[in-house]
């Protein structure tokens, strides 16, 4: 009885989180599994599949990592994505073709980084990850997303600009270091400063292996 409750949970999830255009999508792999440290599954359909260093990523996996778990996936554009432990990830689209490049993700819970590929270098605005309370268009760079301490925040680890956007304002972040923090999806996230590196290491040891 338990065992159905959970799966019917998880099944709600990934109807809420995928939304209709995964669904359309359904099968289409999008990259693969680098690194896996202990557990991690990922919901397409209805049945969760265990993942493991190789498996398949498909456009409209939510993707869960358990306690202590790290996870590192591949795009085929060559963009890499590293999970930290408790995360909720979706990959809500996936399109690289001469008429429509695309990458939409959502992060749901924990922390990520992200390393964009050729889609964001030939087009920037083409890669973006949605949170609870903002919307990070990735730009070429290297950025990471957590809570560190109260509120979520995004840090551009390297590279040339990260826009971080609420329906309250947009701020962009232009130099290797900066972060914002960003108290609800109602409020601008917070002006631009340059974090000191023992807090980089902090968010950094969130997404290490």
């Amino acid at each position: 009885m338990r065992r159905t409750l959970v799966m019917g949970l998880f099944a709600a999830l990934f109807l809420t989180i995928a939304g209709p255009a995964a669904q359309a999508a359904e099968g289409d792999v999008a990259g693969k599994v680098l690194r896996l440290k202990n557990g991690a599954v990922a919901l397409q359909g209805a049945a969760p599949r265990a993942m493991k260093v190789g498996s398949d990523v498909l456009v409209g996996d939510v993707i869960s990592t358990g306690a202590g778990a790290r996870l590192e996936f591949s795009l085929r554009d060559g963009s890499v994505v590293t999970l930290g432990e408790r995360a909720t990830f979706a990959l809500s689209d996936f399109e690289d073709t001469p008429s429509k490049e695309n990458i939409t993700l959502r992060l749901l819970s924990g922390a990520f980084k992200a390393a964009s590929g050729s889609i964001a270098a030939r087009n920037p605005d083409a890669m973006t990850v949605a949170t609870n309370t903002a919307t990070i268009g990735i730009r070429g760079t290297t950025v990471w997303g957590g809570t560190l301490d109260s509120a979520f925040e995004v840090a551009l680890l390297e590279g040339t600009a990260v826009t971080v956007t609420t329906r309250a304002g947009t701020v962009e972040l232009n130099a290797a270091g900066q972060g914002t923090s960003v108290p609800s999806t109602d409020q601008p996230p917070t002006a631009p400063v340059t974090w000191a590196q023992t807090k980089v290491t902090r968010a950094l040891a969130t997404v290490d292996f």
